[in-house]
């Protein structure tokens, strides 16, 4: 139970917490604190020596403590008093983060601030259910070996299967000791993936000393609704409260009952094209006979998979594969027989196997329904990346199963740095358009403001090839320009181009490696900017290196990618990054609006007055209606009692009390009085 006293830690650290022994020595006990009391002896009992190798691999057991401390301390024997650290947590001054209700049922961990590579010194027992990974293959290593599938992460390494930016933020803002919270890929023991938030916060000594980091976290895939509140600061307010959590169990993601055969039979279905399959080409690569027509087909039907380059793979509405081609092997770097068996799950990203199931069950209602999906892929040693499947619904009547029958294939996606971007001028100077092309010069893809530059829609233009447009002379300027780019090599090309009048107009064409930047992998395809040949957009272009050098920005954000939306490693479905850029883009788009037309300004702000006017008109005119439809009460004269009267006048006791008559003498006397009084 004194696990804990064997660490070196400094004079200092070996006292307890100041005015925990004052503040409770005389309070009564109460089950919740024995109950505490005794998780966290439970925990302490699995620490081991910290002077061992902090990157041990799971399931290595902890060499047992060699020397104890006298060490004391309120709730733990130790001397690790938890209770007194999360009350320093709950109750520290001026916190930056909310972080809620906490107890000992949150998933979180203690790491030591004074010690090298900060250990692990305390898990908690829903930290082990989220993760899968026991007591003693978590105490004494580093939280990095939750950033990959086998536990194995190297110090300094660039990380592989997550984020490497939310890993220099969490680093960055430890370092700082800031308070910091980042939602990040995380892996429980037998590799499956979770989305992570993570809300780390520093707890300081006596000495105003940072001593610890604890480490609350909570799935945002299979918990959604931790997430209380978004507040100001960008932060969030989380419910790290799990008391109904399901202990993660390594390898429960595979079918509980075996695979039908059937499934991994070829079927011997007949196509239109089997007429000719008694060619003795044909007969020699299958080595068949061709008597037997339907195992002819079978055999041929099962060589075109194995030589297929798509993953053809068959799904069933579980989710769970029930058959793989060869072609796994090179795609994914999993052999077939890895995957049949196991859930999609296994290999999907945590972010979009929501979507993704949710694809698969819609198209279970409708047979006739082309499937598209595109999601995120773990390969078994290369990391994410995206894949693209396209396939139907397969119905077998005679035993009335159904399953999704797929091809598909590495997609490639836009790659584009900051620095590359900007060392040509970079964008929004001048009118211009952008294209995504193949490496041959067909449009794929052309964006909207194409009308600005050439007059042309971007539908009529897609599909087109770029050498229609340009005159003769030129072809072999862009034909360079496009080998360039299949080099992973940028340029830079003044041509022509010929608009929707007939007439050429100048342009200045930059040509981009589209999803691979310059020296990495050879590129899929051509990103173009298009941009109108004049002044400013020259100037931009030879002034580029100069603005690149003298920038105030950090190396991070210069070599930022534009299209980091799309980063394999992001912890958030693209789905929902198009709508928030779908958001983003309408404020943007209004804010130009505001500022590009001080009419339209004047008229939203002539509206709403109008609109403030009509509103304080309709009441007033409510209110003067209830005023009108109420009865009218018949008056009198108060010195004669007279009710008929032209006029009413003022009397001694307010307005409107006395008849004409009345009224006029009692103006009278009162002037008189007035006049006397004067002289």
């Amino acid at each position: 139970m004194d696990s804990f006293s064997s660490y070196p830690q400094p004079a200092e650290a070996q006292k307890p917490f100041p005015g925990h022994q004052t503040q409770f020595q005389d309070v009564p006990s109460h089950p919740f604190f024995d109950v505490v009391q005794e998780q966290s002896q439970q925990m302490v009992s699995k620490a081991g020596d910290p002077q061992v190798d902090f990157d041990l691999q799971p399931g290595t057991p902890v060499p047992a403590p060699t020397t104890t401390a006298p060490l004391s301390g309120f709730y733990s024997s130790s001397g690790f008093d938890m209770i007194g650290i999360l009350s320093r947590l709950v109750n520290r001054p001026n916190p930056q983060i909310n972080v809620g209700p906490i107890d000992m049922s949150c998933s979180f961990l203690v790491t030591d601030a004074r010690q090298y590579d900060h250990p692990i010194v305390y898990c908690s027992p829903t930290f082990e259910h989220l993760t899968g990974y026991k007591g003693s293959e978590i105490l004494g290593r580093n939280c990095r070996f939750l950033q990959a599938p086998d536990g194995r992460v190297t110090s300094g390494s660039r990380r592989q299967h997550t984020d490497n930016q939310a890993v220099y933020h969490l680093k960055a803002q430890m370092l700082q000791s800031n308070e910091h919270q980042a939602s990040i890929i995380n892996y429980r023991k037998g590799g499956q993936a979770f989305v992570n938030l993570i809300t780390v916060i520093p707890i300081c000594n006596e000495f105003n000393e940072v001593a610890f980091f604890v480490g609350l976290q909570v799935d945002l895939v299979e918990q959604p609704n931790a997430i209380l509140e978004k507040m100001k600061d960008g932060t969030y307010l989380v419910n790290y409260q799990q008391m109904n959590m399901v202990p993660y169990i390594p390898g429960a993601n595979t079918a509980s009952e075996p695979v039908d055969d059937y499934f991994r039979e070829i079927p011997a279905v007949a196509s239109p094209a089997s007429e000719g399959l008694n060619n003795q080409e044909i007969l020699d690569l299958v080595q068949c006979s061709g008597e037997n027509e339907q195992q002819l087909q079978q055999e041929w039907n099962k060589l075109l998979l194995e030589h297929s380059e798509d993953f053809i793979h068959v799904l069933s509405l579980k989710g769970f594969f029930l058959y793989c081609s060869r072609s796994s092997s090179d795609l994914l770097e999993h052999d077939p027989e890895e995957l049949v068996g196991h859930s999609l799950s296994s290999i999907c990203h945590p972010s979009d196997i929501v979507p993704v199931m949710r694809e698969i069950k819609e198209a279970a209602g409708n047979s006739d329904k082309v499937v598209n999906l595109i999601y995120r892929v773990r390969r078994k040693y290369s990391g994410y990346m995206w894949m693209e499947c396209q396939g139907k619904l397969h119905v077998d009547q005679s035993k009335g199963r159904k399953c999704l029958i797929l091809a598909g294939r590495e997609r490639p996606m836009y790659s584009l740095p900051r620095k590359e971007l900007m060392q040509y001028g970079g964008a929004g100077v001048g009118s211009e358009f952008w294209v995504k092309a193949s490496l041959s010069g067909l449009y794929l893809h052309v964006s909207g403001t194409s009308e600005d530059v050439v007059g042309y829609s971007s539908d009529f233009l897609v599909g087109a090839s770029i050498f229609r447009y340009v005159l003769d002379k030129e072809v072999h300027e862009i034909t360079r320009a496009l080998a360039s780019v299949k080099k992973g090599e940028i340029c830079n090309l003044e041509h022509t181009m010929q608009n929707n009048k007939g007439q050429y107009v100048s342009v200045v064409s930059t040509f981009y490696p589209g999803d691979g930047s310059s020296g990495n992998k050879a590129p899929e395809f051509a990103l173009i900017q298009i941009r109108a040949k004049d002044a400013a957009v020259l100037a931009a272009i030879k002034s580029a290196a100069d603005d690149v050098a003298m920038s105030d920005m950090t190396e991070e954000e210069v070599a930022e990618n534009m299209f980091s939306e799309l980063e394999t490693v992001r912890g958030t479905s693209w789905q929902y990054e198009l709508h928030q850029l779908e958001v983003a883009n309408q404020k943007l788009r209004e804010q130009l609006e505001n500022l590009s037309n001080p009419k339209r300004r004047k008229i939203i702000y002539i509206y709403r007055i109008c609109t403030l006017h009509f509103f304080f008109f309709g009441f007033y005119l409510q209110k003067k209606k209830k005023a009108s439809s109420a009865p009218d009460v018949q008056k009198m004269c108060a010195q004669c009692q007279s009710k008929d009267s032209p006029e009413w006048r003022k009397g001694p006791n307010g307005p409107k009390e006395l008849c004409n008559a009345c009224g006029l003498r009692y103006a009278k006397s009162i002037s008189a009085k007035t006049t006397a009084m004067e002289t």
